[in-house]
Parts: C-alpha cells; sequence; structure tokens
C-alpha cells in the first residue's frame, strides 16, 4: 500500500514551483514536475491528481505562510500606525519573491491558472481585509486612529495598497514604491491618525 508522505509532498511542490516559475504552470507537464522532482509519474500522481490541484496546494502553501506572518504581527503589541506600514513591508516582500503569486494575484495569463487560483486568493483577499480591519479597530480603541467606518476604509486601504504594489512590482509605477507608500501615509494615513490638539506655548 502507498503511502501519502509530507516531505515528498513538498519535494513534488518546490519542483513545481521551480518549473512553474521558469516556464509557466500552463507550459509545464505533470511528467517534468516528476522528473524535477526525481519521483516516479505514480509517486507524483498518488499525492496531486492533476496539476491544477497540485498548483492550488501550491499557491495555498505561499499565502498560509503569509498569513501565519500576518497574524503575528497583529497580535503584537506595537501601535496600528506601525503595524498597517509593516503589513504593507510584509505584504511587498512576500510578493516580491514570489512571482508566481504575484500572477496569482495580477490574473497574469501566462504564469496562473487563474481559474484555480482565485478560490487561493479570495481566500487571502479575505485574510489581509480582515488583518487591516483589526488594526485600524486597534487603532481607534486607542485613540491613534479616530472613530472611522473600519469597514468602507480597510477596503480603500487594501484596493489602494494593493494598486500600488502591483505597478511596483510589474514596472509599470512612476514612482519607487516607497516613494508612494511615504504619500500614502502622510494622505491617506494622516487622514485617520487621531490629530491631537497641541498644547498652546505659554
Amino acid at each position: 500500500m502507498h503511502t501519502i508522505r509530507p516531505a515528498t509532498r513538498n519535494k513534488i511542490l518546490s519542483a513545481a514551483e521551480a518549473q512553474f516559475r521558469r516556464f509557466g504552470p500552463k507550459k509545464t507537464s505533470m511528467e517534468e514536475i516528476a522528473e524535477k522532482a526525481g519521483l516516479s509519474r505514480a509517486t507524483l500522481y498518488l499525492h496531486f491528481s492533476s496539476k491544477p490541484e497540485l498548483y492550488e496546494a501550491l499557491l495555498r502553501r505561499v499565502t498560509e505562510n503569509f498569513i501565519q506572518e500576518t497574524e503575528m504581527l497583529v497580535s503584537d503589541s506595537r501601535p496600528a500606525p506601525v503595524k498597517f506600514r509593516q503589513l504593507v513591508e510584509l505584504t511587498l516582500s512576500t510578493f516580491s519573491a514570489n512571482p508566481l503569486l504575484l500572477a496569482a494575484l495580477t490574473e497574469d495569463q501566462n504564469f496562473s491558472l487563474t481559474r484555480y487560483a482565485e478560490p487561493v486568493m479570495n481566500d487571502y483577499r479575505e485574510q489581509i481585509l480582515g488583518a487591516i480591519r483589526h488594526i485600524l479597530q486597534q487603532g481607534v480603541e486607542e485613540q491613534s486612529v479616530r472613530k472611522i467606518d473600519v469597514e468602507v476604509t480597510a477596503y480603500l486601504l487594501y484596493e489602494l495598497g494593493t494598486r500600488l504594489l502591483v505597478k511596483a512590482l510589474n514596472g509599470s509605477s512612476d514612482f519607487p514604491l516607497k516613494t508612494t507608500l511615504d504619500a500614502m501615509d502622510s494622505i491617506v494615513a494622516m487622514g485617520i491618525i487621531d490629530q491631537k490638539p497641541r498644547e498652546e506655548s505659554l
């Protein structure tokens, strides 16, 4: 009786990631992945019945690691404005390191099996929106963020941040990402930061 082994599964995922990054999922065959992993086709199909299943599992492995890091960031004791900037930086580093994840986000037809990436990216979107809502709510409670509609503001920040991220990573931005993030901090974030009245000089 054949046994599914986590180590073999991870070996397959790593081989698939290498092939997908180089040639794209559409141009990579299951046979090529098996050869890259040094396994028989039978062993490959024991762990993954199809290329779409393998592709989805690979995306989930990446997003789950990212979500775990996000949860750690959200749960620590730092102020909300600091957490928000660090969430943006974590997202940038994650997508910079994984072009397949970026391709899934942008629905790149050459490097994404869009139909199978969609449920993974929907889960990712909900997790990130949840993290942003949590940070904003913390900010309201600690009075570092003024009283706002947390739901709508989280949506706005997610959509704006994602747009800036994609343009920076695909090379279509007119400015460096740090410049646009600093501008977002000063224009958008300062609009939600609780502005404490200054004490009058004596």
